[in-house]
Parts: C-alpha cells; structure tokens; sequence
C-alpha cells in the first residue's frame, strides 16, 4: 500500500487535482453570481428612482413654467391694451401722454416692469416726424418718467432695433419677445415684449412693455426654494437668462458680465456642462429644419431684419418668425431630459429637464441634485450582498464533501488499483457500483482483456508486413522503368509540359518546360509553381488549376509566357489525373506555342480598328454639323422672339395704361347701379311697399361690395410695398361675382390663407383682374349647368404662380397651336398673348396652356412671375 501511494504522490500535484480545481470554478462561479445579482439590483432600484424623479421633475418643471406664463401674458395684454390704445389715438398724442403711463403704473408690477411704450413708423403719427416714440421709463423712485432720447437725431433709428423690426411679421394682438440685452439710456437688464399695431392692413408701429431682468431671478429662486436643485432660464437665442449667483457654499457662481451672453460661452468656463450646450445645438438645429419644412416666409423676404443680427443667430430667428406665424408652439414642450455626471454649482451628479415656453421661446432648465437616489440602491445592494456570500459558502462546502464522496474518491481507488495491476480490484469496483463510476470502472476491465488480445494479434500481423515489403520493392522496379520510359516520350516533344498536385507542387516537367524557365530539373521538380514562374503568370496557373479541380474536366485558354529572349503566346490545355479511386490527385498541363497564329491575328485586328475610327470620327463630324445647324436655327427663331417682346412690351405698358381707368369704369359701374337701386328701395321703403328685412339685406350687399371697391382702388400709387395676394384676389372674385353668377359659374380660390410679397399693388390688380376676366368672357360664351373655375395660388422661392382652371369650352387643337406659336414668339394676339409678354418682360415669368379632352378640367393656364425680394 506504501508503494502505491508514492506512486500516486509523484504523478498527481495538489493545485492541480480535481478537487481543487472543482473547488476553485464553484468559487468563481459563486463570485460571479453574487456580484452580477448585487450590481442587478443595484442598477433596477437606481433606474426605478431615476425614473420617479425625472416624472416629479417634469410635474415641477411645468408647475414653474406655467406660473411663469401667467405674469408673461398679463404682460402680453399690457401690450395688446397699449398698442390698442395707440391705434385708436394715433392723432391725439396727449391722450397717448395720459393713458400709456396709466397703464404701466399697475400696482403690485414695479419691480417687474421697467418701462414701456409707443414706437410708430416714420410720419404715421406725425407727417414730420421721422422718429415720434412714446417712452417712459422708471427713475430710482420707482417712478415713470417719459424719455426722448430715441427721438434724437444723433443715434440710430429705433424702428431698426432687433426688438422693433421682427414685429412687422407678427399678426395683431400677437407678442414678440425680445432676447435679453442693456438698454443704451436707461442702463437696466431688459427684456421687451414687443406687440405690432395694424391699422386698415398696415403696418404703423409697435407697442411695448420692458420687464426687468431681476424679477426673473427672484421667480426662479422662489420657485424651488423648498425642493432641493435650481431653475435657470435662456432666452430665444440661447442667452443666459437667469443664474443662481452663489453655488451651495454662498460662493458666487456666475459673473455679472456672463449674464446675456450666448450660454455656449457659460459652458466653455464651466466644462462640466459641454454635454448640456451640444444637446441644447442639437435641438435648435431639429427645431429650424422642422419649422423651414413649412415655412411662411423666406429667410430672403426677412433680409431686413436679420441683416444687423449676428450669423450665428440669423437661422434661429426666421425659425422663431415662421413658427409664430404656424402657431405651432401652444403649450408648453419638454425637450430635453438627461443626467450630468458632475455640476458646477451642485458639485454632484445632477438630472437636467429642459422646457420650451410657449410665446416667449425661452428655454427653462430644472436641475435636481441625483444623490439621494443613489444611496438607497448601494444599502440595498450591501444587504444582500452579505446574505449572499454567506449562503454560497455554506453551499459550497456542502458540495465540496459530497463530490469527494461520490467520484473523487472511487477515481482514487481505480487508479490505484490500475497502477499495481491489480484488474480484481476494478471488477469489484464496477460490480458495487451500478452508476456513471461503475460503468467507468468495467470499461477499464473490458479495454485491459482487449489489450491482451491485441498484443497477440500483433505478432501475426508482423509476418505479414515482411511480407508485403517484399511485393512492394518489385513493384518499384518496374515503376522505375516505367518512369524512364514516360520521361523520354515527354522530353521528345517541342511543347510545354508539367504536372502540379494539389498543392501547386511541380512533381513531372520535360526538357522543354526546363529550357523555357532556364532552370535544371533538379531545382524544379518539388518546388511550387509560384517559386519557377513569374508572379502574374503563376497566379493565373493557380487559378486555372483550381478550377479545373472544382469542375473536374479539362480546360483550354491562351497565356503570354517569356522564352528564348521573347514573349510568346500559348495556347494551354489543362486536364485532370485521377487516381484508382476515382478522384484527382494532380492537374497536367500542357502548352502549344501559337505565336506566329496570333501576330497574324493581331495585324488583323489592328486593320480592322484604324478603319472602325475613322468612321467614328466621319459619324462625329456630321454630327457636329448638325449640331451646329440646329444651334444657329434656335438662336435664330430666339433674336426673333426677343425682338417681338421688346416691341409688343411697348404696346402692352400703353394697353395696360388705358385699360387702367376702363377697370375702374367696368368695376364701379354696377356698383353705381346698385346704389341707385338701393335709392329705390329706400324710396320705395319709406313708402311702405316693401320690407325692412329686404332693404337691410340689399344694404349689406351693397355695403360689401363698397369695401371690396375701397381695398382695390385705395392703394393707386407706384410704390412696392407689402401686399396681401389672397386677400387681393378675394376681393377681385368677389366685385366679379354678379358676372360669374350670370352665367352660373362658380369661382372657387385655393391655396395659402396668406401670401404677402413686396409689390406695386395696381400691377398684380391688372394682372388677377385681366387673367380671371379672359377666362370668364372666353372660357364660357353661354349660360350652362355646373360651370366652375378653380384658382390657385402659391409661391415657390420667388416664384409666384396662379394656375386657373376651368371646365369651359376649352380650345381646338389649332386654337392651341396658334397661341402657344404666339406665346413662345411673344406675339400680342389678345389678352393672353399680352400677359405672356408684359410677365416676362416685367417680372422674368411666362404663361403656359393646357388642355384635356378627356377629363373635367378642359383648360388650364398658369401665370408664373418673379417677385423681388
């Protein structure tokens, strides 16, 4: 027994038996258990708190912007009732003196409003008066006094302020708020919400209401006094707002001079907050290319506006124009939530919610201090992390004695027994044991008989291989001779031959193949074709063997190969060689010099292609000349057709002259006839002969059709000024609405609700009344059933394009040609004729027709002109 166990001793070492290696994976395995259950928990109760907090900050967040937008829109309405007040009092400046200040002075507001006032246009109030502001401004008192001094003439021009001009695109009783800067004069923080004043469609002014920069911080601090964290405000373009000036410790946190600059420059004095300022681009960016995908105006129409604001905050500016005008912003938006690792001022990781405001765009950021969520989590996880440890090593000691009961200690024993060849002992173990150990221990007795047998086996099987070595030299000798014989067929022959096995190994080659690579046959034969031919040429040989090996059939094609000082060109065969078993062992080749073949053939072709390019270059030449031909008849038919316009725009600017005053004659004259027949009616009213309600309904009418005759011809200068297309164009249907009814056609406008360009106003009245009149009269000579006109107007870049449509008697085909002959050569035929030329005579436009016989729309013409921006 002794024995035995020295034996063991020396063939087993104790760090690397399998006790100890089973041991030393159930600890990793407990380890790693217990680390990824305490990090799970951990992480799921962190989440589930974060989670929580982001709802309570977002409920908090809206409670404070919501608080914020009640003393935003009493300001708004201060606005509204002063730009009100202005319009109505616009000729009575000392009703302006006694009013505005009365309504600045509300009580409770003094500290948040600073000032306020009136700013119209140039000479609307006063004829003389470029500048003519109504200003006043609160003193060290707290009281309003009036100031003048944007009224002087040695500074700049208040109706040029960036709080002053973005108005002109707000619509009435609408606010624009200012972003936050340092009045010039009064020399407080400011913030103006600016309210534009309309009078009869025009533009006269603005009204505004100043609010003090400090009131917000007072909200702000207020507002989350009891809730741990801080609310800071950015304004419309991102400019600090709002800042808590001390952090935690009462130590000052931000510099008088950082306030109302850009908060990217905040963020690169205080890095902990870069992650915030990239989110914040981020969402500015998305925020102008959602608003620009329905624009109202382009960034070309508001060139005066921002051509004195910075580039950097030019796109967000018409963004904000545009949005307004959408009224896409109506409540408040969360934008943003995310966590920062560590704050400037907290001194901790922290949750960031952004808010968008409605109305005023500005940016309202909570921010909530994250470490009382994470020490829950860190004890929760500690607990049970000891539990856990504390089960898995009584678990594992616990496995640990029954694996050494139950196989260690039986393995023992069978080797033992197998190393003092001892096969009862085994037999005894696999007869007790009728599991996985027994089966293992008579599988041990069953391979101990085979090995017995197998060693007699052994002796026999040796006589039989000297046997066979016997047979096995003869059968070399003959192959020898074989082999002579084969090389001196191969080596008689004047072409290229070898053979590859598998491998690419060279194993056969004639003198020929050893002459063409100038090498001995003896440095060839075992060496790979890549090391005997050049690289391109071995690549392709490799190639061409595989493929022969995968489809198992012979192969030809043609290869250049260098010999005898020059290059030749073989054609080369490839086949290949199985063996008894059917299956290939090795690739022959062999390669028949075609060179004086394919010289010949080469001469050909080169014949062949001297002739095929110089044909090619006759086919160009005519080409070209016809190129030319067709170029010289376009530029011809063009002079002609630029002559015709310049001499028919004459004509068209003289018709356009005199048809001027026969609208105003055609317009009114119905007009006329209904006042007298509404004389009539009042005659035959106080006569008793008819009903009021009848006499009430003939005066609305005829009232309406005075306002759309008062819109269209109230307006008779040549100056470009903002225009209103869709309303336009709704008051020209309307005054031919008596003619369109005559005739039971319906008249029916689509497109934008609002279209407002810069022009002269009796040229696009010509226009809509000449178009809309032709189609009435031309398309329609006689009262039929369901006639309808379709007019569509809309604008693309600085295009602007009335398309009408009509279901009228349409035009012949010769019809059609004559008038698209007369539009292309800018003949005046008529009245489309004339548009054709005076459009792209006067605005760079043209005018096109269309017909469709077989559908309801027979005629369409579109009006297509060029505004100036």
């Amino acid at each position: 027994m002794r024995k035995t166990i020295t034996k063991q001793s020396k063939l087993t070492n104790w760090r690397k038996s399998i006790p100890m290696q089973f041991m030393l994976i159930q600890l990793v395995i407990a380890a790693v258990i217990i680390i990824a259950s305490v990090w799970f928990l951990k992480s799921i109760e962190k989440d589930r708190l974060v989670d929580n907090q982001t709802e309570l900050s977002i409920n908090l967040g809206k409670t404070i912007v919501a608080k914020l937008q009640q003393k935003t829109s009493r300001i708004e309405n201060l606005a509204v009732t002063i730009g009100a007040l202005a319009e109505s009092y616009q000729e009575n400046p000392q009703q302006l003196n006694n009013l505005v200040p009365a309504i600045l002075n509300q009580s409770g507001q003094q500290e948040v409003i600073l000032g306020g006032g009136v700013w119209p246009e140039p000479f609307i109030f006063n004829k003389i008066k470029q500048k003519n502001s109504y200003f006043w401004s609160r003193n060290y008192a707290d009281e309003l006094i009036k100031i003048n001094d944007y009224n002087a003439e040695n500074i700049s021009a208040y109706f040029n302020e960036s709080w002053y001009i973005p108005a002109k695109f707000y619509p009435t009783d609408t606010t624009y708020w200012s972003k936050s800067y340092v009045d010039p004069f009064t020399k407080n923080a400011m913030i103006t919400a600016s309210v534009p004043m309309w009078s009869q469609h025009e533009f006269i002014g603005v009204a505004t209401v100043d609010v003090a920069v400090a009131s917000l911080d007072d909200f702000f601090n207020t507002a989350t006094s009891s809730q741990g964290g801080y609310v800071f405000a950015l304004d419309q373009q991102n400019r600090l707002l709002s800042y808590p000036h001390t952090d935690i410790d009462g130590r000052p946190t931000v510099k008088l001079q950082e306030l109302f600059q850009p908060f990217s420059i905040f963020a690169d004095t205080h890095p902990e907050l870069a992650p915030l300022q990239r989110q914040l681009e981020a969402i500015d960016k998305q925020f102008i290319e959602k608003t620009n995908s329905a624009n109202v105006y382009e960034k070309e129409q508001l060139n005066d506006i921002i051509k004195n604001v910075p580039l950097h905050e030019q796109d967000k500016l018409v963004a904000l124009i545009n949005n307004n005008a959408n009224n896409q912003l109506k409540k408040v938006e969360v934008i943003l939530s995310m966590q920062l690792k560590h704050e400037p001022r907290l001194k901790e990781p922290v949750l960031v919610t952004v808010f968008l405001m409605p109305g005023t765009y500005w940016k309202i950021i909570l921010v909530t201090p994250l470490s009382s969520i994470t020490e829950g989590p860190q004890s929760i996880a500690g607990s049970v992390g000891i539990y856990l440890v504390s089960i898995q090593i009584l678990a594992l000691m616990l496995l640990f004695i029954l694996q050494n009961k139950l196989f260690i200690a039986p393995i023992s024993r069978m080797v033992a027994a197998l190393n003092d060849s001892n096969p009862a002992k085994i037999e005894l173990e696999s007869s007790n044991r009728n599991d996985e150990i027994g089966m293992l221990a008579k599988a041990f007795s069953s391979r101990t008989r085979q090995l017995e047998i197998a060693l007699s086996s052994l002796d026999a099987t040796n006589l039989a291989l000297e046997q066979q070595l016997d047979v096995q030299q003869q059968a070399q000798y003959e192959l020898k001779q074989k082999t002579e014989q084969l090389h001196t067929v191969l080596n008689s022959a004047h072409n290229l031959i070898f053979i590859t096995d598998l491998d690419g190994v060279l194993t056969l080659v004639n003198d020929q193949f050893c002459h063409a690579i100038k090498r001995e046959r003896l440095a060839v034969i075992g060496a790979y074709v890549q090391q005997v031919m050049p690289k391109n040429i071995a690549i392709i040989n490799s190639q061409k063997d595989l493929s022969v090996i995968e489809n198992k059939m012979e192969l030809s094609y043609e290869q250049s190969f260098p010999a005898a000082n020059k290059q030749h060109v073989y054609l080369v065969t490839k086949f290949p060689i199985f063996n008894q078993q059917k299956q290939i062992h090795a690739v022959g080749t062999i390669a028949f010099d075609i060179t004086s073949t394919k010289e010949q053939e080469l001469k050909k072709t080169a014949q062949f292609e001297i002739l095929r390019r110089e044909t090619t270059d006759n086919i160009r030449f005519i080409e070209r000349l016809e190129q030319t031909n067709k170029r010289l008849e376009n530029e011809s038919v063009a002079v002609k057709a630029n002559h015709n316009r310049d001499k028919n725009f004459e004509k068209v600017k003289l018709e356009n002259q005199a048809l001027y005053p026969s609208l105003v004659a055609t317009i009114v004259k119905p007009i006329f006839r209904k006042q007298d027949d509404l004389a009539a009616k009042a005659y035959r009213l106080s006569k008793g002969e008819i009903g009021t309600n009848d006499f009430t309904h003939s005066l609305a009418e005829q009232t309406e059709r005075l306002r759309h005759l008062e819109y269209l011809f109230s307006a008779q200068d040549y100056v470009a000024k903002p225009i209103d297309l869709v309303a336009l164009l709704q008051h020209i249907v309307a005054l031919l609405q008596p003619k369109s009814a005559a005739k039971n056609i319906d008249l029916i406008i689509e497109g934008q609700s609002r279209l407002i360009v810069e022009g002269i106003h009796w040229q696009f009245l010509l226009i809509f009344y000449r178009a809309i009149n032709n189609t009435l009269t031309d398309a329609f000579p006689q009262k039929a059933g369901k006639q309808q006109i379709n007019i569509q107007l809309h604008k693309t870049n600085q295009m602007i394009n009335i398309t009408i449509v009509d279901n009228g008697k349409g035009f012949t085909d010769e019809q059609l040609s004559k008038q698209q002959l007369a539009l292309n050569q800018n003949e005046v035929l008529g009245t489309l004729s004339a548009l054709s030329v005076w459009l792209k005579s006067e605005f760079n436009g043209n005018v096109s027709i269309s017909c469709a016989k077989d559908s309801a729309a027979s005629t369409v013409i579109n009006y297509e002109l060029q505004i100036k921006i």
